[in-house]
């Protein structure tokens, strides 16, 4: 098939760390060119140097037919409905909006253009993620009474934009979409009850860690995320008849590396390991191989809306500091 041709919408540390090396190994994809205000960072990542320091201009340029956009979190929707408008399909960095009416604003679009618009949950491509979800739903762990997760990492500079209430920083937005929602997606989409917030705040006004229970399809959920503890992953699945764990410190964030899943059942255990992957490849080229027409998994448009209204009721339940 002929290479699809992106526009990368942004040149910050998560396209040139991740995005970028990815379709540049990619035999289904190119980064044709890039738009960033920052003309330098944007040369880094363009292979053909082909470079705007105008998100219309690239936009306009026919050629690029899907774009990735990487930039704050409170830009992605006004740029993903520009970008679905000039006729692009769209890869977008998490979360897709500011609360599910946006998200839901956006689908529309994608509807009305016709333009495949997905968000960037890379770790749902991953193998041992879809794993999990397979092992739950098969049963092997009998019914599902306990979920744990959590995704935290120290420190941020003071300047750093997920600190910024206004460009949509806080963790929710910036881990949430991992550890949070982890639960929502390994039940299959539950009804969700009786959420439980606890925040501590950062002196910026966003949420530095944020502890969300709640009862999913019976099960209670607990999760954690914060970027104020030690780098620290959790996710572990318990059921009438057994239980998964991710193994190692890297349920959320395993890219280029090994993976195992521990899984016991009646006191049985069995360690399941999963070779090295780049699940943002993964990602990038299941989506460049639907817009050629295949029928590769993407995640659908309606998880994505699920998360945000889940989020909603989270941010109802917060306050502010």
């Amino acid at each position: 098939m002929e290479k699809l041709r992106w526009g990368f919408i942004g040149a910050g540390g998560i396209a040139k760390r991740a995005l970028y090396p990815a379709i540049s190994k990619s035999n289904v994809g190119e980064i044709y060119a890039v738009a960033s205000r920052d003309k330098t960072k944007a040369l880094t990542i363009s292979p053909n140097g082909i470079v705007y320091t105008s998100y219309d201009e690239l936009l306009a340029d026919p050629k690029v037919e899907a774009v990735y956009i990487s930039l704050p979190n409170s830009l992605h929707l006004p740029l993903a409905i520009k970008a679905m408008r000039a006729g692009k399909h769209v890869l977008c960095e998490k979360p897709l909006g500011m609360n599910a009416a946006e998200v839901a604003e956006a689908i529309a679009v994608s509807e009305e253009t016709k333009r495949i618009f997905v968000e960037a949950s890379w770790n749902r491509w991953h193998p041992r993620s879809q794993r999990i979800r397979e092992v739950i739903a098969s049963g092997e762990l009998g019914k599902v009474t306990r979920i744990r997760t959590c995704f935290t990492y120290d420190g941020l500079d003071e300047g750093n934009i997920r600190l910024d209430p206004a460009l949509g920083g806080g963790i929710l937005y910036d881990l949430g979409p991992y550890s949070t929602v982890a639960p929502l997606w390994a039940m299959d989409f539950a009804d969700v009850s009786d959420i439980d917030v606890k925040v501590i705040w950062h002196k910026a006004g966003t949420d530095e860690t944020t502890r969300v229970n709640f009862n999913i399809g019976g099960a209670v959920a607990e999760t954690v995320a914060s970027d104020n503890i030690q780098l620290t992953h959790w996710f572990i699945v318990e059921g009438t008849k057994g239980e998964l764990r991710t193994g190692g410190n890297d349920s959320f964030n395993s890219h280029n590396n090994p993976s195992t899943l521990e899984i016991t059942v009646d006191g049985k255990v069995r360690i399941e390991r999963f070779d090295a992957c780049d699940p943002y490849q993964l990602m990038s080229d299941a989506f460049a191989r639907v817009v050629r027409g295949g029928n590769d998994w993407l995640m659908p448009m309606e998880q994505s809306l699920k998360f945000a209204k889940f989020f909603d009721a989270i941010f109802a339940k917060m306050g502010r500091p």
